[in-house]
């Protein structure tokens, strides 16, 4: 497999800090190329760890600037990405296979729910057919309509080089909802709650079929949670938290009746949701999936996206500890501490997560993070590369 698939594989398997998956990926492919081809995860674990050791090439040095801070930080999560279950990535020579694989369960998984994803043949391309050229989506499903105006076959399509283990198989589990509106009314154009819908049905339910729900938070960490990313996956979040709310009314039974029911009604219940009405939407009522009500909660409702710092700032809030002085916390941090204390000092009054008096921490909840972080399996306090 490729050394991209085996970082990606990792990230998603691991609580990494970063708050920017591509920024983030992108210093990790500076060093080794992403289409280099790996035999195994023993070596894909070596690798990683070799380019965290030349990203942060002098570990015991103190750190005196922002772009210090950021490579011991990278290289922190890039050792902790190879210290990871990659074996779980291994089994297969490629993403596509691994989609090839576990495809037909996860259809089979939302065809349960009496929606029609039997006819929807997976297709990977270098790019997307016209007029979806332009997009730079990891994937998406045509309407009928589109193979009637632009001869596009039916199916879901991914762009070869986003293809991600475990993120494209939550992917194509979200993308063949769609395909079942695309066939009920075509002419109105998707996006909106139907874009939750498909994330709560496919990506959560169906995914929790196959993939660890661990896995699953972290791929709604970075994927819908990231910072200074694509304004759409912020979009795609808010529409996943409304039909959240639908689904703790309605159940899963009252989502795969939205869908089988079309475009034109999942419109209709968008207003129920902004106007607060959804209790008197006409829908059955059905069963909610323990795991997926778990996941719904985190995404939607748990998580703090809010503790995201400089890569100085966050190096330094991970050493802060009640009682400790602020010279202290720096020589923890490996921070100059003339580099360092006044960003403390700054740092406890914007974010309040801790109180500094006079050189020393009076109270502090960064512990009660970091405990919390181990609980979720998911970073709380990140920092933003540069």
């Amino acid at each position: 497999m490729r050394f991209s698939d085996y970082l990606f594989g990792g990230i998603y398997l691991s609580a990494c800090r970063f708050a920017n998956i591509e920024r983030f990926a992108s210093r990790v492919t500076d060093v080794v190329a992403a289409e280099t081809q790996v035999d195994s995860a023993a070596t894909a674990a070596r690798l990683l760890r070799e380019t965290a050791d030349l990203i942060d090439s002098a570990p015991e040095s103190v750190v005196a600037s922002e772009e210090e801070a950021e490579r011991k930080l990278i290289a922190r999560d890039v050792r902790l990405v190879a210290a990871a279950e990659l074996g779980l990535v291994d089994g297969f020579g490629s993403v596509e296979e691994r989609l090839d694989h576990f495809g037909p369960g996860l259809q089979a998984v939302i065809s349960d729910l009496g929606l029609d994803v039997r006819e929807s043949p997976l297709r990977i391309v270098d790019s997307f057919p016209e007029p979806f050229h332009r997009f730079d989506w990891a994937a998406f499903a045509p309407d009928s309509e589109d193979e009637e105006n632009f001869g596009i076959p039916s199916g879901v399509y991914f762009r070869r080089d986003k293809l991600r283990p475990f993120y494209s198989e939550a992917l194509f589990a979200h993308e063949v909802v769609h395909t079942v509106t695309g066939r009920v009314d075509p002419d109105i154009y998707a996006m909106g709650l139907e874009e939750g819908i498909a994330e709560v049905v496919g990506t959560c339910y169906a995914g929790s079929s196959i993939l660890p729900e661990s896995v699953l938070k972290n791929i709604l960490v970075h994927g819908r949670h990231g910072v200074q990313r694509p304004k759409l996956w912020t979009v795609y979040l808010n529409h996943m938290r409304q039909a959240s709310l639908v689904y703790d009314t309605y159940g899963l039974e009252g989502l795969a009746e939205l869908v089988r029911s079309g475009r034109n009604a999942i419109h209709d219940a968008e207003r129920a949701v902004l106007s607060g009405t959804v209790s008197e939407l006409d829908l059955p009522k059905g069963k909610t999936d323990p795991k997926t009500t778990r996941i719904l909660d985190f995404a939607c409702r748990g998580y703090l996206s809010t503790h995201v710092f400089s890569p100085l700032e966050c190096l330094l809030v991970l050493s802060v500890r009640r009682d400790l002085t602020v010279e202290q916390i720096c020589a923890d941090a490996g921070v100059d501490p003339h580099l360092g204390m006044p960003v403390l000092e700054k740092l406890g009054a914007d974010s309040a997560l801790f109180v500094q008096s006079g050189n020393q921490i009076a109270y502090s909840n960064v512990e009660r993070y970091l405990r919390a972080e181990e609980s979720a399996h998911a970073a709380i306090t990140r920092y933003l590369p540069l």
